[in-house]
């Protein structure tokens, strides 16, 4: 009975109060490098990259879930400011200084984390027939051309593949600059062909 009292009285708890009776912000501190996870869709969270402590817990939570950007690619460096993290924050419905404090590093170096290898089956099972009648050409942050052709013009720009990809296989490009990624169809081990 009385670790459910115990529950009963942490939930029913008000936040943490500032000064001015006002709850107290979560405070953000950025570090100065961290190792990010290019999982769940290549994005990764606030909790990754930044402590946080103080405030709310429930608010806490919520925080440390916010999607701050995607992963850098295997040998990248990605720069993150305490400016990018406030706008996060603002796009994600929070208010920096009222809801959450960011301090901190000025900057951190984001790199990616290595994934976990596949797992394989037991004794080391070989690579399944399709893998090697069909090998992969594109690797997941190797530079690709991405073609456009329509009718006689022929259109090339720089990529970076964020998947594995044999012929003919659609996978998913980078594009300096751009907000979303493009989904293009392996030509070859340099080419990749959007379609118009």
């Amino acid at each position: 009975m009385k670790p459910l009292l115990a529950l009963t009285l942490a939930v029913l708890a008000p936040p943490a109060l500032g000064a001015g009776g006002a709850a107290a912000p979560v405070h953000v501190a950025l570090k100065p490098a961290a190792s990010v996870s290019p999982d769940a869709g290549d994005f990764f969270s606030l909790g990754s990259v930044a402590d946080l402590t103080g405030g709310d817990p429930a608010l806490r939570a919520r925080l440390a879930k916010v999607t701050v950007g995607r992963a850098p690619l295997p040998g990248d460096v990605r720069h993150l400011t305490r400016g990018d993290l406030a706008l996060k924050l603002r796009q994600a419905g929070f208010h920096p200084g009222k809801d959450a404090v960011v301090e901190g590093a000025d900057h951190a170096d984001l790199t990616a984390s290595s994934p976990a290898p596949p797992e394989s089956g037991a004794g080391g099972a070989s690579p399944s027939v399709s893998a090697k009648t069909n090998p992969l050409l594109v690797h997941r942050g190797d530079p690709v051309t991405i073609r456009i052709d329509d009718g006689d013009l022929a259109i090339t720009a720089k990529g970076t593949a964020r998947d594995n990809g044999a012929a003919g296989d659609a996978i998913r490009v980078h594009r300096e600059n751009c907000v979303t990624d493009l989904t293009v169809t392996v030509l070859d081990a340099q080419t990749v062909q959007l379609e118009p």
